[in-house]
């Protein structure tokens, strides 16, 4: 496709983008000490098919996940701590 038959749909994403995603989130690793969690069957399911297509070796949905969770609870820090904050005040009320 050339730039003038490109679907306007799809998103516009530099080489820059794509190593920076490739550096936080497709790295392989070990997920260490695992305890279960509950998520819809339907997120399992698409992880399933979407992890082994991203052409990773050694990455796995847990590491995919687990890379994912903790930059979302570094990223927004300030907020959640201070969120929990509040939810103390509460709860010690």
């Amino acid at each position: 496709m050339t730039d003038k038959t490109k679907d306007k749909n799809t998103p516009s994403v530099s080489p820059e983008q794509i190593a920076a995603y490739r550096s936080l989130y497709l790295e392989p690793g070990e997920v260490g000490a695992r305890k279960g969690i509950f998520v819809p069957r339907e997120l399992v399911d698409r992880l399933k098919k979407s992890v082994p297509l991203l052409d990773v070796e050694g990455l796995t949905i847990g590491v995919y996940v687990t890379r994912i969770l903790l930059d979302h609870l570094k990223g927004n820090a300030d907020i959640l701590n201070l969120l929990m904050e509040k939810g103390k005040k509460k709860t010690l009320s």
